[in-house]
């Protein structure tokens, strides 16, 4: 059986990896009932406890595009469309200590090159009590905007946020397809 395995990985390596893949993604889905549907109702809980709070929206997706409200400030060095107000480095943004109540850093930290600088900058701006919610690609293509340094599981996203305290963190499949998994953390500082 070993030498089929390991003539089959030699011979038909692409499909041999798409196959290990596929096991992989399915070992992360099986990590909750539904995830994709906790994900959902656990987010929409998150923005609507946000309304008429002073909150930061690091980055916009395009799918969504437009701010999550009219509290919400919008930061993103890159994105020059009219309604992002800030173009600043999320490493080192101009806010005041403990200027907002909630952050959220939806599929951005992939693109940093600190992204635990980048962390420490978001809890800076953090009110003490404030909630956070992180996003970013794991099992998940490379795609170059304008750089693609990271990939993190929901284990290596909780040691990245350890600083907070977790109200949850799991995984959410974007796309409906293995290639897209993200993995996010929601806590409180």
């Amino acid at each position: 059986m070993r030498k089929i395995y390991r003539l089959f990985k030699e011979r038909f390596s692409f499909l041999f990896y798409l196959v290990e893949y596929k096991r992989a993604a399915n070992a992360v889905r099986k990590t909750s009932s539904d995830p994709d549907a906790v994900y959902q109702k656990i987010f929409e809980e998150f923005i609507q406890s946000c309304e008429n709070k002073p909150c930061l929206q690091i980055g916009v997706k395009d799918n969504r595009g437009k701010k999550y409200g009219p509290n919400w400030v919008s930061v993103d060095k890159y994105d020059m469309r009219e309604f992002i107000d800030y173009h600043y480095d999320i490493h080192d943004m101009p806010f005041e200590d403990n200027s907002f109540d909630a952050v959220v850093c939806i599929s951005i930290l992939e693109h940093v090159p600190y992204p635990l600088k980048a962390i420490q900058e978001l809890k800076r701006v953090l009110k003490p009590g404030g909630k956070i919610w992180v996003q970013l690609p794991w099992l998940c293509p490379y795609h170059e905007v304008p750089k693609d340094y990271w990939r993190a599981s929901p284990d290596g996203l909780r040691v990245w946020m350890e600083d907070f305290k977790e109200i949850v963190c799991g995984t959410y499949m974007w796309r409906k397809t293995y290639l897209s998994t993200a993995s996010y953390f929601y806590g409180e500082k």
